[in-house]
């Protein structure tokens, strides 16, 4: 069975992308027609999750730095939203610039440190901040800020579905719209990024921080880019958390979602823009199914009149069974089977391989033929240490 290679930016490859972001236009237009509002909100959840969570995957999936402070950047977009709108009158979308920059700028000053700090003394550093944005919101100062303190902050977002929209949805379908839209083009920008000279040395330094540094790229500006940046989707993450949640706390906000936001990422798969969606999936599916789950099994209801209770322990089964058979995260288990039927590859790429140029590499549309490579094989694309030519030009 041969597998059909198309070269990255060929027409064949076009169509692929127009097709797949038609899909996703026409998924996004027809679950508010399809489904109901708890449901709705339910996958508005999942959107506000994804962004912080490709914020994270940024800053430790790309560059290799450990953060586990990612909830005070998603604290303080939602507590930045909740208090304009609740105590200043200001509408949702006025507040999430002010959002942004504000997470933009601590990310940046968590992400001094990291110039001279690494491993377990960065992660020391992260981890105070995470732990100290909960205590710091319920201490007089947060209260003097409008925090409302340990009960949490309530907020009201009124977001009617305008009269020009065409589709019959509810409010809360109209807002998944908008939602939806805003993190598309989040991950449009992030995807812009990763495969930008500062997403490269992001990736540089994360493989070896040394050959990157002789080879010209500058540690600091990478770093605290990354840091910056990864806060700023986090902080947005937040502000969009509130439309789907009437009110942030310090318990919201603490070091329990920062260890969801990097379970999230490991179950997507580290250092790929699209896990983001599949972690923000399982922070939300994932508990709620668990402790139906927990409830049904004819084990668990001999044992104790609270099945629920177990709903924990299932879900960390889940968890442990997952890593174990699939370690690298699922998007680079789907990009591996994919592989199986349909490669793309860069030109350059293809130019090495054949030993000419890319446009005598196969068809003018960039279809292309090849024997079907083992999914984690040396022929793998996806794989770490692939070593033929197209891998390497491909990490060129």
């Amino acid at each position: 069975m041969t597998a059909r290679v198309v070269l990255e930016g060929s027409r064949t490859h076009r169509v692929w992308q127009g097709a797949g972001l038609l899909l996703a236009a026409l998924v996004v237009l027809l679950l508010p027609v399809l489904t109901s509002d708890f449901r709705l909100g339910q996958f508005s959840l999942v959107i506000a999750y994804a962004v912080a969570v490709l914020g994270l995957n940024l800053v430790t999936g790309f560059s290799g730095q450990i953060s586990l402070g990612h909830g005070a950047f998603f604290g303080l977009g939602a507590y930045t939203t909740a208090i304009l709108v609740s105590d200043h009158g200001w509408s949702w979308a006025a507040t999430v610039p002010v959002a942004a920059l504000l997470g933009l700028a601590l990310g940046f000053v968590v992400g001094v440190p990291a110039l001279r700090l690494h491993g377990l003394y960065l992660a020391v550093i992260t981890l105070a901040v995470g732990v100290a944005f909960p205590v710091v919101v319920s201490q007089p100062i947060g209260l003097a800020l409008g925090t409302g303190g340990v009960a949490g902050k309530p907020v009201r977002i009124a977001w009617d579905k305008p009269a020009w929209f065409g589709l019959d949805v509810s409010d809360r379908g109209w807002t998944f719209i908008v939602m939806a839209a805003i993190a598309g083009a989040l991950f449009w920008i992030a995807t812009g990024l990763v495969r930008s000279r500062i997403g490269r040395s992001m990736v540089a330094l994360r493989d070896n921080g040394t050959a990157a540094a002789i080879s010209g790229i500058w540690p600091a500006e990478v770093k605290t880019v990354a840091f910056a940046v990864s806060a700023l989707y986090g902080s947005i993450g937040g502000s969009l958390y509130l439309l789907t949640t009437p009110i942030v706390s310090p318990s919201t906000v603490g070091f329990t979602i920062t260890l969801l936001f990097i379970t999230a990422m490991v179950l997507g798969g580290a250092a790929t823009v699209s896990g983001a969606w599949i972690g923000g999936l399982a922070m939300v599916f994932l508990p709620y199914y668990t402790a139906e789950w927990a409830g049904q099994l004819p084990l668990l209801r001999s044992l104790t009149d609270q099945p629920g209770l177990f709903a924990n322990v299932i879900y960390g089964v889940i968890l442990i069974v997952f890593i174990y058979f699939v370690p690298s995260g699922l998007v680079p288990l789907l990009t591996g089977l994919r592989a199986r039927f349909l490669v793309i590859v860069p030109p350059e790429a293809a130019a090495v391989a054949s030993g000419g140029s890319a446009t005598t590499a196969g068809e003018p549309d960039g279809g292309l033929s090849r024997p079907t490579p083992a999914i984690g094989g040396p022929t793998d694309p996806a794989a770490p240490h692939a070593g033929t030519p197209v891998d390497t030009a491909r990490r060129r």
